[in-house]
């Protein structure tokens, strides 16, 4: 292997392998990114890391993806960004806003919704799981388009037709959510596996509000990708190694949590309302977990929204 190859493949290694939380901004330095203080008057600071193209703005604005959790996903996102887009490519460059906190974070209280009658998580191993504060996914989402979205658009000439806002795990569940309660604004709402064991399937109770009231009919074309892990109801391959006991307890914690059944589920109704103008899709991919299975969506979630037109 020559000296370059060996250098290129520990950049890619750097930026796509070791991100974390709360090194995003310390160790990797990305060109034409700043990191900024943004902040809610009704919900405090947020760190906000935002990705520009230093190229001419095409015709009809940048595309642009919204990521939660967005220390975790920013670098991926960009690699996959700058390393797919070309003149000839399936995909062109676009904006990156990355939404996380500088401290301690604030997600379980800004993704996730507050049910009339919150119902606990209880473990297989008979303890509750206390996720700490909830009910926010509200006032998350006004700081979303009333606060971030409209400075973003100030800034930057973004096309209204490319837009996609990411979120796994408690960030799916927020993402299925604001669909399902507020107008359609994303173009791309990639749903990657959504916790919809949350109060014991709440979001299915919104679901039938949203198809007993809806008009089965959007008024612009919106995307939906809901996609799971293959084995996030089962055991990896590694797991077997763990002592029977706790093995065992894994298990049973996956099936309660129904990750894959879930979301099919999900797919399969909102499938039979037949919207117009709404094109879902489901993606189980085989193999991969509750982490991984994110990194996939993605780029899946990118192909779309990032598509030359």
């Amino acid at each position: 292997m020559s000296r370059l190859s060996f250098l290129y493949i520990l950049m890619i290694f750097i930026l796509t392998g070791c991100q974390s939380k709360s090194n995003l901004s310390k160790n990797v330095i990305v060109p034409n990114t700043k990191t900024e203080i943004f902040h809610s008057k009704s919900n405090g600071d947020y760190k906000v890391t935002i990705y520009t193209p230093n190229k001419t703005t095409p015709e009809g604005g940048w595309p642009i993806i919204y990521l939660l959790d967005g220390d975790s996903y920013f670098l991926t996102a960009n690699e996959i960004i700058t390393s797919q887009a070309c003149e000839r490519c399936v995909i062109q460059e676009g904006i990156i806003v990355a939404i996380d906190y500088f401290n301690q974070t604030r997600r379980d209280l800004d993704f996730l919704p507050k049910p009339e009658n919150y119902v606990f998580e209880v473990l297989p191993n008979k303890q509750i799981n206390l996720s700490g504060k909830y009910g926010g996914a509200d006032a998350f989402y006004d700081f979303l388009i009333q606060e971030l979205k409209p400075e973003i658009e100030k800034r930057y000439v973004i096309n209204p037709n490319q837009q996609a806002i990411f979120g796994h795990s408690y960030g799916g569940l927020f993402d299925l959510y604001i669909f399902l309660t507020k107008p359609a604004i994303f173009n791309t709402y990639v749903i990657s596996s959504p916790s919809l064991w949350f109060s014991d399937g709440y979001m299915f109770s919104v679901l039938s509000k949203y198809l007993l009231n809806h008009q089965h009919s959007l008024k612009q074309p919106v995307n939906l990708l809901i996609s799971v892990g293959g084995a996030e109801q089962s055991l990896l391959p590694v797991d077997y190694n763990l002592p029977e006991q706790k093995r065992k307890l894994l298990l049973k914690h996956r099936q309660n949590r129904k990750m894959v059944d879930y979301s099919k589920l999900l797919f399969t109704q909102l499938k039979q309302a037949n919207i117009h103008n709404l094109t879902i899709s489901y993606k189980i991919y085989p193999e991969q977990s509750h982490k991984t299975a994110a990194i996939i969506a993605l780029q899946d979630g990118i192909q779309l929204n990032f598509r030359v037109k």
